[in-house]
């Protein structure tokens, strides 16, 4: 069957937009060892790094993004981030994981608005318990008591409402093939799924069953350090031109890369200048 001009041109176009895909294929390879090296040197280096526990090396690693204060304890034992913050992030790590095992890694639709304002209510919710918390901090006027169950658990909810708002602004950003019609939650019932991971979290942790403690300190952890790969990733993938332009995760690897360091340069260094004002007296830990 003979092809018309029209038809000639775009298997063309495929082609040349195939050739084009495989030699940038090839040039991200090298990339891509280079991630899984750097990586697994960062981790080893906070494994096997002597004389100190592990629980001491994650809390000194993000001293200088987590206010540390108002602190929980979990089987006897001081989890690495503050009760607040061990809420958010743990919050946005299993439900952005919770997020893509529901295939939703391509999808950018906002969620209904019942449930967008649903999650806006969460950030509310819990900014209104961080400004009480620190007003009694500041020795002002305040609604009530703060208590680190309610730390948690607001932070939970807001750890939701974080990991939604990242994946969707990830997908419009950098995919080329984004799912303009799935919505990151689409209903009330991937919400509460959502939410029954939060509170089984907070279940643990003031059911106070020792067990869970180093899965909730892992997990609070790489998500706070997780943000602000993140966020670093989403800057530094605009800058080198990948906005619009990724159909695999794979294909981040060297915006991914450069990402890693950043945020390795960024966590060290704002650790660093934190201890060092404590050390000096400027400010309390």
């Amino acid at each position: 069957m003979e092809r018309t001009s029209e038809e000639i041109i775009e298997l063309a176009r495929r082609e040349i937009a195939a050739r084009k895909e495989r030699e940038h294929d090839g040039r991200e390879v090298p990339w891509r060892f280079a991630f899984i090296g750097l990586l697994g040197a960062i981790l080893a280096g906070m494994l096997l790094w002597p004389g100190v526990p592990l629980n001491w090396k994650m809390y000194a690693a993000v001293h200088g993004v987590c206010a540390q204060v108002h602190n929980v304890s979990l089987g006897g034992e001081q989890l690495p981030l503050c009760a607040r913050n061990t809420g958010i992030y743990s919050g946005f790590l299993l439900t952005f994981v919770y997020l893509l095992l529901l295939g939703r890694e391509r999808a950018a639709k906002l969620p209904p608005p019942a449930i967008v304002a649903a999650l806006v209510a969460l950030v509310v919710v819990m900014a209104v318990d961080g400004f009480n918390s620190l007003f009694v901090d500041l020795f002002l006027p305040h609604l009530y008591t703060p208590r680190n169950e309610l730390r948690t658990l607001t932070g939970l909810g807001m750890g939701v409402s974080l990991a939604v708002a990242i994946l969707l602004v990830l997908n419009l950003s950098l995919r080329r093939n984004p799912d303009m019609d799935q919505p990151v939650i689409g209903n009330w019932r991937e919400l509460g799924g959502a939410l029954l991971l939060g509170f089984l979290v907070h279940a643990a942790i003031y059911g106070n069953v020792a067990i869970t403690y180093w899965p909730i300190a892992i997990v609070a952890w790489t998500g706070i350090v997780g943000v602000l790969f993140a966020v670093n990733l989403l800057i530094i993938a605009l800058i080198m031109n990948y906005e619009g332009r990724v159909t695999r995760v794979v294909e981040l690897a060297r915006p991914a890369t450069v990402a890693l360091v950043v945020t390795a340069i960024m966590l060290g260094v704002m650790a660093w200048g934190r201890f060092w004002l404590e050390g000096q007296g400027l400010i309390v830990s």
